[in-house]
């Protein structure tokens, strides 16, 4: 049975990578055209996790399954991370955008109540408000900084949309499918839309070596590590549990930026790390929701089947 509790051994990592990520992006289509760095990201991504399914050799999902880890692949790595980079590259700076995309706790809340009749516990309900208050604080100094809007910023509350939308569907019905295998199969079916998106435009960069070397680290610890271990936690707690961490992700992108690139860490920052911690916290125990709908008919249906028999 599903858990809300997400261990911190998961947690942890995935915050971290997923931090990462923002910097790294910023810093890679500030050389290279976005549309490209997509492009090989999921290209030398795809590679690396089929390698890593194919060593693992976990159970072949049933082609329903593969169907519904495309349609959740592609939201929540097409959609989101070529939206993502194109707003980096037209004017959004990685503070704004990590604070939009930090808000999916609460999107992904709103969709599930509207579509799915889910409805929050009090502690649930705490750890969203805990959560949007560490997003706000820790972006505040950002956020007076940078006026960009226009449609650079409804680029990314697309690219939020991807990760609420990708992140239900893949709960809703690949829980049973292996994490490597999900991002494997969502990493390959987005190539071909980079692809396709890559060379209807201009394709530029000012700095092969050093793109290539940024490709390869963002990857590593974003493609394969990041979006691998987010599904992980989906198929531990469910999207609305995993979605919480993005509540820390904006904190830990500013220490990791104070950390690699000598940014200014600002108080707002730390005190979003230990309220979005604090949320985190209060998630891990919050009681696991009933049962989604899906699969309370798959038990339905098979208890009828029984009967008859």
């Amino acid at each position: 049975m599903r858990s809300s509790t997400l261990s911190a051994r998961l947690l942890v990592p995935t915050v971290i990578l997923y931090g990462a990520g923002y910097p790294l992006g910023s810093s890679t289509v500030a050389i290279m055209s976005p549309r490209l760095v997509v492009l090989l990201r999921f290209a030398l991504s795809a590679v690396i996790l089929w390698v890593i399914v194919a060593v693992r050799r976990p159970n072949r999902p049933s082609r329903r399954a593969v169907m519904h880890a495309v349609i959740a692949g592609v939201l929540t790595q097409a959609v989101q991370f070529l939206s993502l980079y194109w707003a980096l590259t037209n004017g959004v700076s990685p503070g704004l955008a990590s604070l939009i995309v930090a808000l999916n706790p609460v999107v992904t809340a709103l969709i599930m109540s509207v579509t799915l009749g889910h409805r929050e516990s009090r502690s649930g309900a705490f750890a969203l408000v805990l959560g949007v208050a560490a997003v706000v604080l820790a972006c505040t100094p950002k956020l007076l900084a940078d006026h960009s809007i226009g449609i650079p910023v409804a680029a990314v509350v697309v690219a939020m949309l991807g990760l609420c939308y990708g992140g239900i569907h893949q709960g809703r019905y690949c829980a049973d499918v292996d994490p490597w295998t999900v991002t494997a199969i969502g990493v390959t079916a987005s190539t071909p839309i980079a692809a396709v998106l890559t060379f209807t435009g201009p394709v530029e960069c000012s700095n092969w070596p050093r793109a290539i070397v940024l490709i390869v680290v963002m990857t590593v610890l974003t493609s394969v590590g990041a979006t691998t271990l987010y599904a992980a936690c989906i198929r531990q707690a469910g999207a609305r549990a995993a979605s919480i961490l993005f509540a820390v992700i904006p904190a830990a992108a500013s220490v990791m930026a104070w950390v690699g690139l000598g940014e200014t860490l600002s108080p707002y920052a730390i005190g979003g790390l230990l309220l979005g911690a604090a949320a985190c916290i209060v998630q891990s125990r919050t009681p696991a929701p009933r049962p989604e709908p899906t699969l309370l008919v798959r038990t339905t249906t098979t208890r009828g089947s029984a009967t008859d028999a």
